[in-house]
Order: C-alpha cells, then structure tokens, then sequence
C-alpha cells in the first residue's frame, strides 16, 4: 500500500470516529454555556449580596444541567409530571413553526425510546423493494386477517433509521434471523460495516 492511499484511509477512518463524537461534543456544550450565561450572573448577584463580593463558581452550568436532566426524569416518572408535559406539548404543537421543529426532533427520539425498542419484537428479512432484494426489518405487530397470519414489518431507512416504511406481510415470507434488535440497529446506522461479529442465522417464529 502506497503512503498517500494509507494516509487517506486512516484519516478518514478517523474522520468517522471523530465527527459523531464532537458533534455530541458540541450540543451539549451549547446548552451548558447557555445555561452558564443565564444562571452564572444570578448566583453572582445573589452571593455579593450576601458575603458582600461577587464570586464566580466555575462549572455552574453543567451542575445545573445534571440537576434539569434529573429533575425532568423525576417528574415525567409521576401522574402529575406526566399530566403537565401532556399539556406543555399539547400548547407547543400550537405554535406556528415551533410546532414543526418540536414535533420532528419529538417524533425521533420517541421512536428509539426503550418502550419503542422493546416494541421491536423480531429481526427479520423482507424482499424488499422489490422480489429478489432483501432489507433487513423488525416485526412490531401481528395481525390476524381470515385464515393468514400477516406481520406489521417496520423496514428503516439508512443510516437514519428514524424513518423508513411500514410493510404488512405474510408471516411465510418472512426470514426470521437469530439476532438482537441492538445489533441489527448498529448494522443499519453503520451501512452495513459495523464490526460487530453478526449471526446471520435463521430462526423460527416463535410468537404463535
């Protein structure tokens, strides 16, 4: 291997570890410097007004945002936190634009909750688009319609599995694999190159 294709290689291969990492980075800096710039001048004001000097307390906004992320978790676990998130969202879908940007960032971190990844029953292989093709999909529901015994088959798309298509099959057409829905949704993210040692082994229904 010539140095200049070895040199494009390893960089890009660092490339792809480095950009989820700062993008991730990045995020939560924002929130946390916002925070920070919001808070720190309260504290400040508040602390000279009782030992006489302003102090500044490095740090503050990532305190305050694990005690928000907290709090949060705590309340939505209750009746009452459940009630008023219900109506808080319900009062953001009515706001123009703000309902659009709320609902889209919503609907994709609902969809790879762990009650909507516990909903993920089967990993399965589906001709798809068309015969002769296979996608890799997950079975969400059975249906039973006369005599046949269909599958409601979610196929995501990639590398964003947050969208894809809903597809009711046969349950005989289906390919059930012997394999975990995580490492199924890492194959998916990853086009197909993730590293993962997968058993792409068939399996027997076992729902019926």
């Amino acid at each position: 291997m010539d140095l200049s294709k070895h040199l494009k290689n390893k960089f890009l291969a660092g490339l792809f570890i480095l950009i989820p990492l700062i993008i991730t980075i990045y995020i939560v800096y924002l929130i946390i410097s916002s925070i920070e710039a919001m808070v720190s001048p309260v504290i400040r004001n508040i602390l000279s007004q009782i030992i006489g000097q302003e102090v500044y307390i490095p740090g503050t906004g990532f305190i305050i945002f694990i005690v928000i992320v907290y709090v949060t978790g705590v309340v939505a676990s209750n009746y009452f936190g459940k009630t008023v998130l219900t109506y808080a969202e319900t009062f953001l879908k009515k706001i123009p634009f703000i309902n659009v940007i709320y609902g889209s960032v919503k609907d994709m971190t609902d969809a790879f909750s762990s009650e909507k990844i516990k909903s993920f029953r089967e990993v399965v292989l589906i001709e798809f688009p068309f015969q002769g093709r296979y996608a890799l999909g997950f079975v969400t529901k059975r249906i039973r319609l006369e005599d046949k015994n269909l599958c409601s088959v979610f196929v995501p798309t990639t590398p964003n599995p947050t969208s894809g298509y809903l597809i009711i099959a046969k349950e005989e057409d289906l390919i059930f694999l012997d394999m975990h829905t995580d490492d199924a949704l890492k194959y998916i993210i990853s086009l197909g190159t993730t590293r993962a040692d997968l058993q792409w082994k068939e399996k027997k229904s076992f729902l019926y």
